[in-house]
């Protein structure tokens, strides 16, 4: 019985995950410098359909959201709101980066939306091409 409770707790876990997204662009800097781990900056707007589809659709899939969790310290910066960092070029909403070294190496940015497989692809791709 119990390890029934145990199969069912985790499979919970595993349907309900979602990104854990840092507060702002400093406080990604920070966790990242805490724990190794690259940071994947989203630049959004609120008026972009793309963004609220990578953000309805794509990663609420639990398969995207444990992906980022474990390889990175997301954040979501507002094309209109938030202070973007000069070495972070928007072309177009949503434009992704991977950000390492507090900003020293940052990947080629991925621009627009994708499905979830290809979204996790593409950022496995930069992630290599930094960590060179």
């Amino acid at each position: 019985m119990r390890k029934i409770f145990f199969a069912l707790l985790l499979l919970a876990g595993t349907l309900f995950a979602e990104v854990e997204w840092a507060m702002d662009y400093s406080d990604a800097l920070a966790e990242s410098k805490d724990s190794g781990k690259p940071i994947m900056v989203m630049i959004s707007q609120e008026s972009c359909n793309y963004c609220f589809f990578m953000k309805s659709q794509v990663f609420t899939k639990p398969k995207v959201a444990r992906f980022i969790n474990e390889n990175f310290v997301p954040v979501e910066l507002d094309l209109q709101a938030d202070p973007i960092p000069p070495y972070l070029k928007p072309y177009g909403t949503p434009t992704f980066y991977i950000v390492a070294d507090g900003g020293k190496k940052v990947s080629r940015p991925i621009v627009g939306a994708a499905k979830a497989d290809a979204f996790i692809e593409r950022m496995q791709k930069e992630f290599e091409t930094i960590r060179r």
